[in-house]
């Protein structure tokens, strides 16, 4: 029996809910069908997805059924009682079931009502958040209209959300488990919000005012005053009509107790102010089949009027986020003037203390005469002239400057190059992983300690998010790598030449002077003296070739350094403060606009 009961329940909520069954779809409508579906596809962020479901379903017939909405302010008393009147027929001899039905108030019913033709009186309260009743009126049946009957809370505030709501009525569903509510929408095509006295009246005007001819057009504000003897005149033009609810339910029973009552019937509902709020009530909902229903017609066309809306403010905050994120014209300017006097400042810099360097006492202590006992101080020497003199006020300044470039935000924080993986666990010879609390196995470099020269060697730090940060001390680096070696390994073979030159002619003349009886000493001499005087010499000339060759190529590295700094630090402060533009939102946001352009070119060429 309780699975008999769970099918027959999902049977009435499908029924209920349900909004996009797959139908046939009229010849007239099927452009503006695959349209609508296009924008369901590409705007899928933009759009009110239950109203559009809700047009799709009136597309999908030759005979939609327009779904209005009566909604009472805080209780549905009165909306009950409004759609009473709307929907009686002063002809019957007496009020049939389902009036008496309208006119039960119980206020711990919260759910919904949902008015649909039926050939005879019948009421479904199975599903959670409405019952459904049938009922034989005439009206349901002519015009094809079905009526929800529901509360909405006070208004707070008058806004475009306000009136959206109104048209797409929420239906609070209690989690027994939780305790929390959840929200169901369920858009209608139109609707009347109902309340008493003068509370709403300038809250409703307003509204309708702020949303514009279209949207203001399925909604209309009905203010009940009863407690007032004045006669209630309206036109089609205003967007709270006044009533008064009592007369229209006394001239129904007046009318229904005699048919000669017909006169005052009339005058009483005149009086009441009901002609207005009957003929809008039906207003749009018989036309030809070939022809779109007005009602749809402006529900379609909410639909991509809030479409376009929710576009262009996604557009206007992403552009907001990037005129809030963009850092100004005149900070970039004060930079790049900072930038200038700093590349002025380090090429003076660069020139005055290699000059200084160059020129002080203990760069004159690697003399090509004094090598033969300075000569192992040469590295020590250059290594101290390249830490000391070469760019290292500028170095300084750059990363102040760097810090003002970060705290103006054309930069993002640096970031280290991610960590290298895990090396894998070695496994034993039973194919075992070791446990990690035993130590590793020792190496031949932690028994025995390297003998290499640790000036030769050096780790680069991982570079970072901005690498001309670390230009000018990785320059560094590379030159004391790469030069200072090479310059300590040229001295010392150079010395070591002009000692072997010096000793083979000291030799040479020593034998030419025992073995020959006629050379003098003189002249034995003279062969060591050229010896002496062509190693030194030669000692003399690569020295000061190669240190002048390491001199220039200090200047030079320097002054591409500079530039290359320069260069990209300009570049930063010109290209950075900008946000990054998700280019696949801007691609997503074109075709929404063009799906809603085609939209409504085509709703425009449908006939009316």
């Amino acid at each position: 029996m309780s699975a008999e009961l769970a099918r027959r329940t999902a049977t009435t909520i499908a029924s209920i809910t349900a909004v996009n069954t797959k139908r046939d779809i009229p010849a007239a409508f099927q452009s503006l069908y695959s349209s609508l579906k296009d924008l369901e596809r590409d705007a899928g962020i933009y759009i009110n997805t239950s109203q559009l479901q809700l047009a799709l379903r009136g597309i999908e017939s030759d005979h939609a059924v327009t779904r209005i909405a009566v909604l009472g302010l805080n209780g549905q008393i009165g909306a009950r009682r409004l759609t009473r009147v709307l929907l009686a027929d002063p002809l019957a001899s007496k009020p049939p079931e389902w009036e008496r039905h309208l006119g039960e108030t119980d206020e711990r019913d919260e759910k919904a009502l949902l008015l649909r033709y039926g050939e005879q009186y019948s009421l479904d309260g199975r599903h959670p958040l409405i019952n459904t009743v049938n009922i034989p009126s005439s009206l349901l049946h002519t015009h094809k209209i079905e009526i929800l009957v529901h509360t909405v809370a006070t208004i707070a505030e008058p806004s475009n959300e306000t009136a959206t709501s109104f048209v797409v009525p929420s239906l609070d569903i209690a989690n027994s488990a939780s305790g929390r509510r959840g929200v169901v929408t369920y858009p209608v095509h139109k609707a009347l919000v109902y309340d008493e006295g003068l509370n709403t009246l300038g809250t409703l005007a307003v509204i309708g005012m702020r949303t514009g001819k279209e949207a203001a057009s399925m909604f209309k504000g009905v203010v009940d005053w009863s407690w007032s003897s004045s006669q209630q005149h309206s036109n089609k033009e205003q967007q709270v009509y006044p009533i008064n609810l009592a007369l229209a339910e006394s001239a129904v029973d007046v009318f229904r107790r005699s048919l000669d009552k017909a006169m005052d019937y009339e005058h009483m509902w005149f009086d009441a102010g009901m002609p207005e709020v009957s003929t809008w009530f039906l207003e749009g909902t018989e036309t030809p089949s070939d022809v779109l229903k007005p009602t749809i017609r402006h529900l379609v066309s909410t639909v991509l009027n809030s479409t376009e809306t929710a576009i262009q403010r996604q557009e206007a905050s992403q552009l907001q986020r990037i005129k809030t994120g963009t850092v100004s014209d005149k900070s970039k300017k004060i930079l790049d003037q900072g930038i200038s006097i700093w590349a002025e400042n380090a090429h003076t810099e660069l020139r005055d203390k290699l000059n200084i360097a160059f020129n002080s006492k203990s760069w004159r202590r690697l003399k090509w005469w004094k090598l033969f006992w300075r000569v192992d101080d040469v590295t020590y020497i250059t290594t101290d002239i390249l830490d000391r003199t070469w760019l290292v006020d500028a170095e300084k300044e750059m990363i102040w400057i760097w810090g003002r470039i970060f705290q103006s935000g054309l930069l993002g924080p640096p970031r280290l190059r991610p960590l290298p993986p895990p090396e894998p666990k070695e496994e034993d010879e039973y194919g075992e992983q070791r446990s990690e609390r035993l130590p590793p196995t020792p190496t031949l470099q932690d028994v025995v300690p390297s003998q290499i020269n640790d000036i030769t060697e050096f780790s680069e730090p991982p570079p970072r998010q901005h690498p001309w940060l670390q230009e000018i001390p990785r320059a560094r680096r590379r030159m004391t790598r790469d030069t200072i070696p090479p310059l300590q390994s040229l001295a010392q073979i150079s010395l070591l030449e002009a000692i072997s030159t010096n000793v083979v002619a000291s030799s040479l003349s020593v034998l030419i002077y025992l073995s020959l009886s006629t050379p003098s000493p003189y002249e034995a001499g003279a062969v060591a003296a050229f010896g002496l005087a062509y190693s030194l010499r030669r000692l003399q000339k690569q020295w000061e070739t190669t240190t002048s060759e390491w001199q220039f190529e200090l200047r030079e590295n320097g002054r591409r350094v500079l530039r290359v700094v320069e260069e990209v630090a300009r570049g930063s402060i010109r290209d950075g403060g900008r946000p990054k533009i998700d280019e696949a939102e801007i691609e997503e946001r074109k075709k929404a606009v063009e799906a809603a352009r085609r939209a409504r070119e085509v709703l425009e060429e449908m006939k009316r």
